[in-house]
C-alpha cells in the first residue's frame, strides 16, 4: 500500500510528528520544527488529498514550499 508524506522542497526534510524526535531535540536544547531528514519518521497519510491539504496549510503557515511525495 502506498503512503504519502510531505517534503519541504527547500530543505529536503519531511514533515514529522514524531515524539521521539521532539524529545531528542528538547534534550539537546535544539528547536524542533516538526521536520526530519529520514523518511522513516515522516508523518504518513493514507490518502493523497489529506497530505495535500496539510501540505498547503504548512506552506501557508511557514512560507516554505512543501510537496506531497509517495512512500513505499
Amino acid at each position: 500500500m502506498i503512503a504519502f508524506a510531505i517534503l519541504n522542497i527547500e530543505t529536503g526534510t519531511f514533515y514529522s510528528e514524531s515524539l521521539i524526535l521532539k524529545k531528542e531535540a528538547e534534550a539537546t536544547g535544539q528547536h524542533w520544527g516538526f521536520f526530519c531528514v529520514i523518511p522513516l519518521f515522516a508523518r504518513r497519510y493514507a490518502r493523497h488529498i489529506d497530505a495535500l491539504r496539510r501540505s498547503q496549510k504548512l506552506s501557508n503557515k511557514s512560507g516554505c514550499v512543501c510537496a506531497v511525495v509517495a512512500l513505499p
